[in-house]
């Protein structure tokens, strides 16, 4: 992969990450568009634990918080909800995730199945957003989070977004467009960091020390990018809502099923 190949995908992978348009569609199709089937497992590994750390950054103060609270109260205590509600809701993703990334790898990967996902789940994402919810972080229990969980799974087929179904679940349940992301970004954490963890674990550390250019700009440019996506969205999202994604992800979904399959 050239330089400017990599800076690309590490800008989209930072860009689309944490916007509700799925990243791993946008690479899929960008590879494809470039010619270059497979980014590596060094470019893996740098875009996650790049996108890893923005949201680790941005959401320092709250991850602080959570961490103080664990110390000094009950697991299930009314300060640990929101700790609680991160752990029920990441477990559906684990489990399905390495009973499927196979399947999903050999069978789901096609620019068909990314036209249909996007366009499908983007219907859903505004279904969801007319529901006008109010409801904040507080008000989510085990069982709420445990739902947010197991639609995470669904991100498992590419185009869907991650951060998109998990919104969308939120939004159905009573959140705020901000509480719905919010919840989103942090269960990202746990999930990404999962993602990262055992693709580093794959990675020899011959490969890592002669490919170390290609990994730190894969994760510098991936962080940064990821960093202003996170909070420009927070800050935006009441004002414009999610109509303007869901509109890019049909004209987007259109496109593909009219050129691309």
């Amino acid at each position: 992969m050239d330089t400017l190949q990599l800076i690309l995908l590490s800008v989209v992978q930072g860009l689309t990450e944490f916007l509700p348009v799925s990243s791993s569609a946008h690479l899929v199709l960008l590879s494809e568009f470039l010619g270059e089937e497979d980014q590596g497992i060094i470019f893996d590994v740098g875009v996650h634990f790049g996108t890893l750390m923005a949201a680790l950054v941005y959401f320092r103060s709250d991850l602080k918080k959570m961490i103080i609270n664990l110390g000094s109260h009950k697991f299930l205590s009314k300060e640990n909800n929101l700790t609680a509600n991160l752990i029920i809701a990441v477990i559906p993703i684990l489990l399905l995730g390495f009973l499927l990334r196979d399947f999903v790898n050999l069978n789901l990967r096609n620019s068909e199945v990314i036209a249909y996902a996007t366009i499908i789940f983007g219907i859903l994402l505004y279904t969801a957003q007319l529901r006008k919810g109010k409801e904040d972080l507080d008000s989510v229990n085990l069982k709420q989070a445990l739902i947010i969980g197991l639609f995470q799974c669904l991100a498992l087929i590419p185009g869907t977004s991650r951060s998109g179904i998990t919104i969308t679940a939120g939004l159905f349940l009573g959140l705020s467009a901000t509480a719905a992301s919010r919840f989103s970004f942090l269960l990202a954490i746990p999930t990404i960091g999962a993602i990262a963890l055992a693709e580093l674990i794959r990675v020899s550390f011959i490969d890592i020390t002669d490919n170390g250019v290609e990994l730190s700009i894969a994760l510098i440019i991936s962080f940064l990018v990821a960093y202003i996506s996170i909070d420009m969205f927070l800050k935006l999202i009441d004002r414009i809502g999610f109509t303007p994604f869901v509109i890019y992800r049909l004209l987007l979904g259109g496109w593909l099923l009219m050129y691309w399959t």
